[in-house]
């Protein structure tokens, strides 16, 4: 993903009532300004030191209006949740992101928020099963990756939200 939407994606997860790390916010910042991305207040939350993730959040929430990357009305929290799944299936399928690391905040942040809908349980099932493998399996640990990429694929080629 391209670091302004990974601000989004960060922005809209706060905004949604998760939280999200200093590092994160402050490791994303650093990206952001080093693709070019222009705020008043990123340069200093990417230069924040570990003495300073305290101040992390408040610098963030100030990039995020400075950009306006979330909405500061009530949003609609389905909706956001869906756009959240959908950018990583965008990044597994584009290679941005590793296949399970995405796949697992699909299962947390979308499957698990949005009421467990049936279109996603494939890729929970496939990030479950790369999981809790074992070499005892008989297979290739990857073969589980390639499945969560092939799903997440096919979530893009469909309708969306997903039915």
């Amino acid at each position: 993903m391209d670091a302004l939407k990974d601000l989004r994606v960060l922005a809209i997860r706060e905004a949604l009532g998760e939280f999200v790390g200093s590092d994160v916010l402050i490791e994303t910042g650093l990206r952001a300004l080093l693709d070019g991305v222009e705020s008043p207040s990123l340069p200093l939350l990417a230069s924040l030191s570990r003495r300073e993730e305290g101040d992390a959040h408040d610098l963030f929430h100030a990039v995020a209006v400075e950009l306006d990357l979330a909405p500061t009305a009530a949003i609609d929290t389905q909706s956001a949740r869906w756009q959240l799944v959908r950018w990583q299936c965008e990044a597994i399928a584009d290679g941005s992101a590793e296949p399970e690391a995405a796949g697992h905040l699909i299962w947390f942040q979308g499957w698990n928020e949005l009421g467990y809908p049936d279109s996603l349980r494939p890729i929970v099932g496939w990030v479950s099963e790369w999981e809790d493998w074992t070499p005892s399996w008989g297979m290739e640990r990857d073969h589980y990756r390639r499945l969560i990429v092939e799903e997440a694929k096919g979530l893009l080629d469909g309708p969306w939200p997903p039915e």
